[in-house]
């Protein structure tokens, strides 16, 4: 009977190991990663090995070049990055992303080393590319979660940060946390109201005086003559003259600081009024219009209000141009997502203006237990050295942004909810 229990248990044994050697072993990240990208239709595809045992990861998905790096401890969280604005003067195009690029403060690198793939993509134009912009970075996502992602980040600068607004209230559900800086974050045609009311209450004040800009009053047809070098000498004329005492420049600056918001330096003044150069033509042509209307606005804060209302240039988009710049993108206030949003307290192209908008967009959706915004100090306004000069767009040490991104982790993943409001230039 000895030899019948033995023959039994070897019987037993042997189908148990051949089960166990049926069982398919996990794909590597590698293997996912081609999965992935097979799935959603990634042409072009290439995966490298770094240095450091991780993967570079580059192709073109859905018409836009994109690039991951994804470290060999991969926690199977991904970051996101969008980038901004990309001036559409003649010849520009998008630039590709490579791996071995960090264009976003170093939180790319910073997010990789702490075991994130950490993502960047093209968009499929350059200038005013909301909507392309979000649809790069949703495909992006979607390839990421089908490799093997189960967290989220969406984070961006200036025009991106309008497009991760856009993203973690068009795909609620897509993102665990986001990090806005500099970002138009209450909506383009926010945006385009700041620039378009300095361009006319600008065009009005210095209507017949050294200072006119060519097309004085005509803010929505381009002229080949408005260039940047124009704006340059007219702003830097006025400013000249303001600082030897000459009343007519002073009061001009005084009543547009007061008027539009802009900040009373040259630098500001310049921004705002050359961001149109180049710009004002993909806009129109973008949204089929100017798509921002200041028809009925009353403005204030002039020597003459009454005046200048009766002589402001009036501009108005289509309603078509109106609901593009709407749906490309004005926020809601409704997002799930954990939103940090960072800005300069003087930021010359993106005022800082935006940011109380934008928190009463939110608290009048009922979400502000989701939004947290800080603010850091401007660039220095140096007149004696106009090339060092701030205020400056987007102007962030490497060290803030990385605080403010390990402040947002801290908030999705321990529940800590970073200070409001906190200056973080506090790290070094």
């Amino acid at each position: 009977m000895k030899p019948a229990r033995f023959a039994l248990s070897a019987a037993v044994m042997t189908s148990l190991l051949s089960a166990c050697t049926s069982v398919s072993t996990p794909p590597t990240t590698e293997e996912a990663l081609r999965a992935a990208a097979t799935k959603s239709g990634v042409t072009g595809l290439s995966i490298t090995k770094r240095d450091d045992g991780g993967l570079n990861v580059s192709g073109t998905l859905a018409g836009n070049v994109f690039a991951v790096r994804v470290p060999a401890n991969w926690n199977h969280q991904s970051m996101l990055y969008a980038h901004g604005y990309v001036t559409p003067a003649p010849g520009a195009t998008e630039k590709a992303p490579t791996p071995a690029t960090d264009p976003a403060f170093g939180l790319l690198t910073t997010a990789y080393n702490q075991g994130y793939a950490a993502a960047d993509t093209a968009y499929a134009k350059v200038g005013y590319a909301v909507k392309e912009g979000v649809e790069a970075n949703k495909a992006l996502r979607d390839m990421l979660v089908a490799a093997g992602s189960t967290k989220q980040y969406m984070t961006g600068v200036s025009m991106g940060g309008n497009i991760t607004v856009a993203m973690i209230e068009k795909y609620p559900n897509d993102f665990s946390g986001a990090l806005s800086l500099c970002g138009v974050n209450p909506g383009w045609a926010s945006e385009m109201r700041y620039l378009f009311d300095v361009r006319v209450v600008y065009d009005y004040l210095t209507k017949g005086t050294p200072y006119a800009l060519p097309g004085n009053g005509d803010a929505l047809t381009p002229n080949a003559a408005y260039t940047i070098q124009a704006v340059q000498q007219s702003v830097i004329g006025l400013f000249t003259a303001a600082g030897k005492g000459d009343a007519t420049a002073k009061a001009i600056i005084g009543q547009l600081a007061s008027v539009t918001g802009v900040s009373a330096d040259p630098v500001s003044l310049i921004t705002a009024l050359a961001s149109t150069v180049y710009g004002l033509s993909d806009l129109l042509n973008t949204a089929g219009g100017a798509g921002y209307s200041n028809v009925g606005r009353v403005y204030t804060g002039s020597l003459n209000d009454a005046a200048l209302n009766a002589g402001v240039q009036r501009v108005s988009g289509s309603a078509a141009s109106q609901a593009y710049l709407a749906a490309n993108y004005t926020a809601t206030g409704k997002f799930n997502a954990k939103l940090l949003t960072v800005h300069n307290l003087s930021d010359p192209l993106v005022p800082y203006l935006l940011e109380p908008e934008f928190a009463a967009i939110v608290k009048a959706a009922g979400n502000s237990a989701n939004l947290v915004q800080q603010v850091v100090d401007a660039k220095p306004v140096n007149l004696a050295d106009p090339a060092t000069s701030g205020p400056a767009h987007c102007y962030f040490t490497p060290a803030q942004v990385s605080t403010a991104w390990n402040e947002l982790r801290g908030w999705v993943d321990q529940g800590v909810r970073p200070p409001n409001g906190a200056n973080i230039t506090r790290v070094n």
